[in-house]
């Protein structure tokens, strides 16, 4: 049931990438993540990802933004559900609030970040609460693609349990526009 439920996910961000406008893929010695971004309308996007860790397992993730430009700021706000196939812990869903936020430096250098939080009334099955936050620096290279570092860091909360870092540390990848 689970290996169904991720080749349908994986399927369909495939079927979806006539419309998307920027895959994302970051990559360090033990992790790789992936993002599909699709413009919905001028002011709202969906953001699906994968996530797997040879140490902590994988998970999807799917996002909903309202976006906003003042000048070289770049705001996005909305709710992220993610479920988790932990090897360290249990298994679990949540669905954040939160956003990404960008700032266009010049140069073709801009700053990321994003950080999004689920309290325990928004986490189901043995997840408790969830927080990530990601930050990174890129380079845009020319008008399609771009290259970046960051850093990462994915916990997770249990009420039985120890808490679980699902993923924590700096990782290199590019982004592709089109």
């Amino acid at each position: 049931m689970m290996k169904t439920k991720l080749a349908l996910m994986i399927v369909g961000c495939f079927s979806l990438t006539a419309q998307a406008t920027n895959l994302n893929v970051g990559i360090n010695d033990d992790v790789i993540s992936t993002d599909l971004q699709m413009e919905l309308n001028p002011s709202a996007n969906l953001v699906m990802g994968y996530l797997y860790s040879d140490d902590e397992g994988h998970s999807i993730s799917a996002a909903a933004h309202m976006t906003h430009d003042a000048g070289a700021h770049h705001f996005e706000v909305g709710p992220k559900f993610s479920h988790y196939w932990a090897k360290n812990s249990s298994n679990g869903s949540a669905v954040a609030i939160g956003g990404r936020y960008s700032l266009a430096l010049g140069s073709n250098i801009a700053l990321k970040a994003s950080a999004y939080y689920a309290p325990s009334v928004l986490s189901f099955g043995s997840v408790d609460g969830q927080y990530e936050l990601d930050g990174k620096v890129q380079y845009q290279v020319n008008p399609s693609l771009g290259l970046f570092v960051g850093y990462r860091n994915i916990r997770l909360q249990y009420d039985d349990r120890r808490d679980s870092t699902f993923d924590t540390g700096f990782y290199i990848g590019a982004s592709a526009s089109f």
